[in-house]
Formats: structure tokens, sequence, C-alpha cells
């Protein structure tokens, strides 16, 4: 449900049209056409942090790793609503969103080059090389092998905190709860209005 309410954010304010605005504000005499298809290679980058939350989720389900990458998306999605992180979503509309995009992508990066055993949940497609290409250009000099660098650290930290070697298998999931409605309904009948 949170990643549908994401991904219909995204349509609307990371369509083409508003990055390539924000992105010709940034450039004012940059070529109309070199603008639009750098929007273009942008808006796919954004599209893709629905997909990439979903399965930073469906990996912690996924023993013996699980906790470590839950570990690491916990701080992936509290750095992605962080409004105070290195660009201000407020202040630039979607393209506020291109280090978030890039922490998440990164991590599921990282995460599948520190545990071999994980593999790419489907539904989760990396951005194409050429958009991550262009994406890495587009960040201030320096951002993103400092965002690289995080990402490598969190998921050692991860590993580190939740080494799977130390965990015992704990069997079969438990059964789900349910939700109690003939008791909520029994004190409610019973109860002074």
């Amino acid at each position: 449900m949170i990643s549908g309410l994401l991904s219909s954010a995204l349509a609307e304010e990371a369509s083409t049209t508003k990055l390539e605005a924000w992105l010709a504000r940034v450039e004012p005499d940059a070529a109309s056409a070199g603008v639009h298809e750098l929007a273009e290679l942008v808006q796919e980058y954004l599209n893709g942090i629905p997909s990439a939350l979903d399965g930073l989720v469906a990996m912690t389900k996924e023993r013996p790793f699980g906790r470590s990458v839950a570990f690491a998306a916990g701080q992936v999605l509290l750095y992605l609503v962080d409004e105070e992180d290195l660009f201000s979503e407020r202040e630039m509309g979607a393209l506020g969103l291109l280090d978030d995009a890039f922490l998440i992508h990164g991590c599921l990066t990282a995460l599948c080059a520190t545990f071999p055993e994980l593999s790419l949940p489907p539904g989760y497609a990396p951005p194409s090389g050429r958009a991550a290409a262009a994406v890495r250009t587009l960040l201030p000099a320096g951002v993103p092998e400092a965002l690289d660098r995080t990402c490598e650290n969190l998921v050692r930290v991860a590993a580190t905190l939740y080494a799977p070697g130390g965990q015992r298998d704990p069997g079969p999931d438990p059964p789900r709860p349910t939700l109690r409605v003939g008791d909520a309904l029994a004190i409610l009948s019973s109860a002074p209005r």
C-alpha cells in the first residue's frame, strides 16, 4: 500500500515535464533536447524507488540474512523520510529525492554484493546503466562516492550486528495474529453507552 501511494506521488511529482522544468531552472542555457532526455532518465531512476523499497522488504524475509537486511532497510527508510537530508524535496520538488533514490538503489546493490546468496526480488529492476550514469553525474562532485561508502558501511555494520552464523534456525514461521472481532463486539454489547 505504501509503495502504491509513493508510486502515485512520483507519477504526479516526478513527471518528465516537471523534472525538465526543474533541471532547466538549474541550467537555463542547456539545450532543451538534452534536458528532456536527462529528465526522462531521472524519472526512470526515481520511479524505481517503490519497487526498490518492496525489494528491501522482501529481502528482510530471507533467512539467514533477513535481520541484516532489516537493519539496513530501516536506515534507508529513515533517510527517505528525513526532510533535512542532502536535497530538500520542499525546495527542489522530486529532484530532492535523487540522494534518497541513490541510497536505496545503492543499498540493494551493496546487500547483494555482501550476501551473494541473496537475490534481487522479482519486481525490482535496477535502474538502467544509462539512468544510473546520468544520476551519478548529475549529483554534486563527491556525493555519489560518499553515498556508495555509506551503503557499503551500512551493510557491513548490519552484517556484523546480525551475522548469520550466530543465529539458529527459528523453525517454521509462527501463525499470523488475527483480529478478535467477536470479542470486541461482545465487549461493546456489554459496556454501558
